[in-house]
Order: structure tokens, then C-alpha cells, then sequence
């Protein structure tokens, strides 16, 4: 059997658990034992006190030795204890059991109630082996005698006595249900919790073999479902690393491997034609560009990471920053035999942002759509404004996107082609830049893209306002 540690959660909750079904139980037992006792002390008294009345009236009419005996013998078959009185305090007449009573406990009883305390003498029922009540017998407006009723006090002791077993022994039987409940938390709550300590630590030594069941849809359902995803996230984004690092590998050795090449060849002066030194120079300097551009593209998502990405904000023209990027890739589009056509909106939007950052998001998708566009086919540009917002919009008859690519498209690191091929793209990094800049120019990108048909990116922004 498994031993519970004294810090564990199991021990804490039953012990909780054992707290507070005791504190139930003392609260239950204070409640009913102040009931009892008021219930039962009052119920006595208040008989014992009218019994004496009924007594004393039936005397004042008959104040005679023949009467006495009678109401003597009315008690003569109950626990009570019958004195009667005259009025300077003489015992007259008394049950048989007033015998047992001591001389002076009697003369105290007397003296007591000739003091004037009222009808009860005595109703301590801890410390009294009695409870006492007076009642006076009058004539002509006149006390010619008592009688004093006694009643024992043994039987609630008795009570209590039997109330306070019954308490101990409820106690008890908690203190087992508890140690049962105890038993039964560890089984069904803890267990499961040190099951999931176990598969978070061995996902934290890099373990993703283990899965969490689900039962039920209670917090530990939800956490176990919780603790799944995280090692399904974690497992993925530890694949797109590893991806991603064997993407920037070989997007890195390709251009180096080029100007290597090709450099080794000039510094040994192995070219003498003059064209052919042309071309290979004019090879090594669209290398060093493209690795420029990967290693700027690589800064820029760390600037993103840690938050520093830096923004010239200002009035712009959103026609201003198409044209500026239409100029610099109108020539590489129509190169390739694709068309590349522009709609301008009808009047002038102007926005609120940063037009390097901008363009750079233009030209990110213009080359994006040039990569997967096949020859012969169309690039178009379009903006306009609706419901108060700039739209953005750059289509393509291209290929397309897999459908069940499109949901992780935005992703850093994701590639839809994993081949790593040079034509079919690059090491997924141009996508996720485009998204987290027009989403810090408080705006939205989104895709269409349907396979063999072609892929529209919609990008909305905020038109610029003397708020903005």
C-alpha cells in the first residue's frame, strides 16, 4: 500500500478534510447539547413549577390532614419529591423519599425559599442532585404554608452522559469516513496530478511518448487535455526548428558556396575572357544580395522576437508605397513572363505608418506571388476603401496553397514546400514578417488560396486620421 507523504496534496486535502468534519461535528454537538439542556431544564422546571401550583390552590381550599395525605399520594408513583409547609416552616407532611434527604440539605432548601427567590429554589442541575420549586398556600390573603416540590437532576446528567458517548463515538466513525475519503482523494485526485507531473517532466527531457487520458470534463480533464496539447506544440515547433535550422543551412550554403566557387576562380585569374569574368561577377553580386536579404530577413524576425522592431510613422500614401515597390519588381515579374497589373482606388488613401516597413510587406508578397506563379501568368494589385478601412489586395494565378497548409501559412518557420528548393521558396520567413508588421500597424492580413487556381492576400488597414 502506498505511503501518503506528510507534504502532499493528499495528506493537506484529507487533512482539511479531518478539520473540518470535526469542526462540523463540535458545532453540531455544541447546538444540540445547548438545546437539550435548555429544552430538557426548562421542560422540568416549568412542570415541576406547575405541578407545586396545582398543589398549593388545591390547599388553599382544603388546607386539612386528610387533603395532604391525598396530594402526597399523587406523587407517591413519580421520581418527585412532595414537602409540605406551614407557615412558620414545620414540615407538616412529605413523600416517603424526603426521608433519604439530609436534615441539613432540607433546612437549607427551607431557609432558601423563605428568602423570597421566587418559585424555583433550585435548577443547577450540575451541581444540585435536585431541582426545587416553591408554590405558597394562602388563606384570607394570608400564607399559611408551602409546598416544595423536588425533582432529580440525575436523569439529564444521565442524558448528557449518553449524548456525549454518542458524540465520541460519531467522532470517531468521521475520523475512519475521513481516512476512507482520504484513501479515495489520493486515488482519484492525486494519482492523476502525480501522472501528469510524470509525463511534464519526461516532456521536459525532450519525451513526447506518453499521452494523458481524459476522463470526464473536470478541471483534471482539462488540464491533462492542457498538458497534451503543450507537448503536441511543443513536439511541432521543435520540428520547425529543426526545419528551420536545415532551411537557413542550406539557403546559407547555397550563395556561399557560389561566391566561393566563382571568387576562387577570379583571385587565380583562371577567367581570361572578359565576358565570362562579367558573368561571374555579375553571379557572385546577386548572391551576396540574396544572402544579404536572408540575413535581413533573419534580423528582422529577431527584432520582432524581442519586441525592438522600429517604426517611422507618418501620413502616407498607400499609392505611393505600391509604386515605389512596382518599380523595383515590375522588371524581375515580367522577366519571369508574368503579367503584373495594378487598380488603383478611385480616390487618394492615405494611412498612418511606417513606408519603408510598408513596402517592404508589398514587395515581401509581390515576390512571394512571383515564386508561385507560373509563366505566363498574372500578378494584379488592387486597393480600395470600404466601410472605412484600406484594402490591399495582391493576387495571383499561381499554384496555390494546400488547404491544410493555410491554417499555420502565418507561422514563423513554416514552409509548404519542405524540399528546400531554391525555385519553390524560401526558409519561411517573409510570411510571418508581413503579418507582424501590419499587425502592429493595427491591421490585418488575410489569404484566399485555392490549389491549381491561385492565392489572394487581403491586407486591411486603419485610413489615416488626425487621431491617429
Amino acid at each position: 500500500m502506498r505511503v501518503l507523504k506528510l507534504n502532499s496534496i493528499a495528506s493537506k486535502l484529507g487533512t482539511m478534510l479531518v478539520l473540518i468534519f470535526l469542526a462540523l461535528i463540535l458545532l453540531i454537538e455544541g447546538v444540540l447539547y445547548g438545546l437539550f439542556i435548555r429544552f430538557y431544564t426548562n421542560d422540568t422546571i416549568s412542570y415541576l413549577n406547575q405541578r407545586s401550583h396545582n398543589y398549593a390552590t388545591i390547599l388553599t381550599d382544603h388546607f386539612d390532614p386528610a387533603t395532604m395525605e391525598h396530594v402526597v399520594s399523587m406523587e407517591s408513583s413519580s421520581n418527585n419529591l412532595l414537602l409540605i409547609l406551614d407557615a412558620s416552616g414545620n414540615i407538616l407532611r412529605g413523600s416517603q423519599g424526603i426521608s433519604q434527604l439530609s436534615l441539613a440539605y432540607l433546612n437549607d432548601i427551607i431557609t432558601h425559599g423563605n428568602e423570597g427567590h421566587g418559585p424555583v429554589i433550585a435548577s443547577n442541575w450540575k451541581e444540585e442532585d435536585y431541582f426545587v420549586t416553591e408554590a405558597d398556600i394562602s388563606s384570607d390573603g394570608q400564607t399559611v404554608g408551602k409546598v416544595i416540590m423536588f425533582s432529580p437532576t440525575s436523569p439529564i446528567r444521565k442524558a448528557v452522559a449518553t449524548l456525549n458517548t454518542t458524540f465520541i463515538g460519531v467522532a470517531i466513525i468521521g475520523l475512519v469516513i475521513s481516512a476512507v475519503l482520504i484513501y479515495l482523494v489520493s486515488n482519484r485526485i492525486v494519482q492523476p496530478l502525480l501522472r501528469i507531473i510524470h509525463i511534464t517532466k519526461r516532456i521536459s527531457d525532450g519525451h513526447h511518448d506518453w499521452e494523458l487520458t481524459q476522463k470526464g470534463t473536470d478541471e483534471i480533464a482539462q488540464l491533462s487535455k492542457a498538458v497534451n496539447q503543450m507537448s503536441q506544440n511543443i513536439q511541432y515547433y521543435k520540428q520547425q526548428r529543426n526545419q528551420f535550422l536545415a532551411d537557413i543551412s542550406h539557403e546559407l550554403r547555397t550563395p556561399l558556396t557560389y561566391i566561393k566557387g566563382y571568387s576562387e576562380l577570379l583571385n587565380k585569374d583562371q577567367i581570361p575572357d572578359d565576358q565570362d569574368r562579367n558573368k561571374y561577377l555579375s553571379l557572385l553580386h546577386s548572391q551576396s544580395i540574396q544572402l544579404q536579404r536572408l540575413v535581413q530577413d533573419l534580423f528582422d524576425l529577431a527584432n520582432l522576437e524581442q519586441g525592438s522592431f522600429t517604426f517611422e510613422c507618418k501620413r502616407i500614401s498607400v499609392e505611393k508605397v505600391i509604386l515605389n515597390a512596382l518599380d523595383l519588381m515590375a522588371e524581375p515579374i515580367q522577366s519571369a513572363s508574368i503579367s503584373l497589373t495594378y487598380s488603383p482606388s478611385p480616390a487618394s488613401i492615405y494611412v498612418w505608418g511606417d513606408e519603408r516597413r510598408l513596402q517592404q510587406v508589398i514587395i515581401n508578397l509581390l515576390e512571394n506571388a512571383k515564386r508561385y506563379t507560373n509563366k505566363d501568368g498574372t500578378i494584379h494589385l488592387a486597393t480600395h476603401n470600404e466601410n472605412n478601412l484600406c484594402f490591399i489586395k495582391v493576387s495571383d494565378t499561381g499554384i496555390g496553397i494546400p488547404a491544410k497548409d493555410l491554417p499555420h501559412i502565418w507561422e514563423r518557420l513554416y514552409r509548404v514546400d519542405k524540399s528546400r528548393s531554391r525555385v519553390t521558396g524560401g526558409a519561411g520567413l517573409g510570411l510571418a514578417i508581413c503579418k507582424e508588421i501590419i499587425t502592429l500597424h493595427k491591421g490585418d492580413i488575410s489569404i484566399d488560396s485555392v490549389e491549381g487556381v491561385g492565392t489572394t492576400f487581403t491586407i486591411t488597414l486603419p485610413p489615416y486620421s488626425a487621431d491617429s
